[in-house]
């Protein structure tokens, strides 16, 4: 087995006081009590911490060379207000730990403290589980050190540069993950790699699910003028290169 991914999850954790405040008002079981208060309450705090650290946890698989392990392919770090569990727990392959998280404190912080938050809270969760299973922690010291020098910016392009029918230009798909949308942009360059023209087409939810299903393929429609078309292939977005270097964006 090879481990390969990583993220964070914020666990919803009944609160007794507010279950039974909540079955009194709402005159309803315990059960239907704790479901009423986990969608009226938690469900969307938890999605919004997920989304907001995904942009971390995805660059750090991205940069991580895949490792085998006994039974392992995903570590979830779960951040807590009150670690109620030092164990380590094994889900289907899955090592599931506890770190300590103020929840406030993370939503009141700028989007650079969300990353460097999301960063230490994945490291500190790594660091107890190699620890644990006797793992050498190199590895993934050395994806978090190659993150800060790239000041955590998760930029990357999607598969390979294409070159125009004349070979005078070549076109990339730039991916920048942040923390609260994935902006997707066109970038010409002429033929010696200087950038000559990038042209924003796309900002999404910082979501695989989302986003991935924009990406089907890229490709040259004339000598100057470049689209992407989704995976339906029912939407697109072009972009042309004028005679002055300008670009002309548009979406069908």
């Amino acid at each position: 087995m090879y481990l390969r991914e990583f993220d964070l999850d914020m666990p919803y954790v009944a609160e007794e006081a507010k279950i039974n405040s909540i079955m009194q008002e709402r005159q309803c079981s315990r059960n239907d009590a704790t479901k009423f208060d986990y969608e009226s309450y938690w469900k969307d705090k938890r999605r919004m911490f997920r989304l907001e650290t995904r942009c971390m946890t995805a660059m750090f698989e991205r940069l991580f060379e895949k490792m085998k392990t006994e039974d392992c392919w995903k570590i979830l770090v779960e951040c807590v207000e009150t670690i109620n569990s030092e164990s380590i727990k094994n889900l289907s392959g899955v090592y599931c730990v506890q770190v300590k998280l103020e929840h406030n404190r993370f939503t009141s912080s700028d989007d650079l403290a969300k990353k460097q938050m999301t960063l230490d809270m994945l490291m500190q969760g790594i660091r107890i589980i190699a620890r644990e299973k006797d793992w050498s922690v190199e590895p993934f010291e050395t994806v978090c050190l190659k993150m800060r020098e790239r000041d955590l910016e998760n930029d990357w392009i999607w598969k390979k540069p294409i070159k125009s029918p004349n070979k005078k230009y070549i076109a990339e798909l730039l991916c920048r993950h942040m923390v609260k949308t994935i902006d997707i942009y066109i970038v010409l360059k002429d033929k010696t790699g200087n950038e000559i023209l990038r042209e924003k087409i796309i900002s999404e939810l910082p979501d695989e699910f989302v986003y991935t299903k924009l990406l089907g393929e890229l490709k040259w429609i004339s000598e100057n003028e470049v689209v992407l078309v989704n995976k339906k292939g029912d939407n697109r977005w072009s972009v042309k290169l004028g005679d002055e270097g300008t670009g002309t964006l548009s979406h069908q």
